[in-house]
């Protein structure tokens, strides 16, 4: 599934970006609210994750026109602002569900996975099947006549798009458009190389009919299932009691199942921990910003363009904080947002305000940075 994330603090979209990839999404990432509204119109999505103060044009505008055009696709607003009134703000512009930073990576998933639920194309059934041929989307496992089907993220991406849309014709154009994201989009040929892997993939599995037709000149779809036996018919019992929440799967994961999911994990882990690093690195760069700020307040030279600066900086850190585990010092970084939205005409009161804020900041600080986001089990998980 592909996701647009508009979100203008780089460390924060590095983050959830590497997140949701190692869960099988592809992401393309904007940083301001009209390249987000131009993409979202000319382009495919399956869900936009949508930051709520971002430059050229807001979250709330964003949402707000994307629904008066038309758009049905999902919108999840992410942001560090959780008041009540913000909430409601969100979801009267017509967002799905609303979520802080500061939430746990499971929960996000969660979050995502139960709107795109609530998704006409996706409510129809929980488990994909073509014959014997089982996808679970929840728990990201592939099977055949039970036994299960190891495959690389693309490989699965591309299985699980031809179950979505069964005897559509899909061209190489558009299956590029669904699988991979704007930075990364390949030659043509590498789909080619992608549905021939994928059709060994499965033939190795034991699947005697290739599910996959070529349509010379247009593409590939789906070929029809093939006719009901007995065993298709037990495979059709597991998805009904998977959908009635009776039973996941009816069979023993093979047993390099685990060492999959755990080079996976590894990877996964091992971006994060860089991603963090960077974002460390420039806490002491926007640190510096919000000093200057503050020796501005004190030689009394501080004008309406150094405030809306300021805010803008304060709102990213904030944003950026909540994500990587610093709670506390977000809800410090979110006071000298909202503390910077009064009036420069109150400047002493402002500047003694912000003066203990910013102490109040820099030690909450030198404590270490919380583990929430590297060492929780679901992080690489689906």
């Amino acid at each position: 599934m592909k996701i647009l994330f508009i979100e203008d603090d780089e460390h924060t979209s590095e983050l959830f970006s590497a997140m949701l990839s190692s869960h099988r999404y592809t992401v393309d990432v904007v940083a301001d609210g009209m390249a987000g509204l131009d993409l979202a119109t000319r382009s495919n999505y399956d869900l936009i994750l949508l930051d709520l103060l971002i430059p050229t044009l807001n979250g709330l505008e964003v949402c707000r026109r994307l629904r008066a055009q038309g758009c049905q696709t999902p919108i999840l607003m992410l942001t560090t602002k959780d008041a009540n009134e913000d909430v409601i703000a969100g979801l009267d512009a017509g967002a799905d569900d609303y979520v802080a930073k500061s939430c746990a990576s499971s929960q996000l998933l969660a979050r995502l996975r139960a709107i795109l639920r609530r998704d006409q194309r996706y409510s129809s059934s929980p488990v994909l099947t073509w014959g014997l041929l089982c996808l679970d989307p929840t728990s990201a496992r592939v099977t055949y006549d039970r036994k299960e089907i190891s495959l690389r993220p693309k490989e699965y991406n591309l299985l699980e798009l031809f179950l979505r849309h069964p005897q559509h014709i899909l061209s190489r154009s558009a299956i590029i458009d669904r699988l991979w994201s704007i930075e990364k989009t390949p030659v043509e040929g590498s789909v080619t190389t992608l549905i021939k892997d994928l059709r060994h993939r499965l033939k190795s599995a034991g699947m005697e009919d290739d599910s996959i037709e070529t349509v010379y000149g247009l593409g590939y779809r789906l070929k029809a299932a093939p006719k009901e036996d007995k065993r298709t018919r037990e495979s059709e019992y597991v998805k009904r009691r998977s959908e009635e929440g009776a039973i996941a799967w009816e069979f023993d994961l093979p047993v390099d199942w685990d060492e999959d999911w755990q080079v996976r994990e590894q990877r996964g882990r091992i971006a994060i921990e860089k991603i963090t690093a960077r974002f460390q690195i420039s806490l002491e760069q926007r640190i510096t910003a919000l000093e200057a700020v503050e020796r501005s307040f004190q030689t009394g030279d501080f004008t309406v363009q150094q405030q809306q600066a300021a805010r803008t900086q304060a709102h990213k850190l904030a944003g950026g904080l909540g994500t990587f585990g610093y709670i506390k010092a977000s809800e410090i970084a979110r006071a000298i947002e909202c503390l910077l939205e009064t009036k420069i005409s109150q400047e002493t009161q402002l500047a003694k305000q912000f003066s203990q804020l910013l102490e109040e900041l820099r030690q909450k600080l030198t404590k270490p940075l919380s583990d929430k986001l590297i060492a929780e089990p679901s992080l690489t998980r689906r």
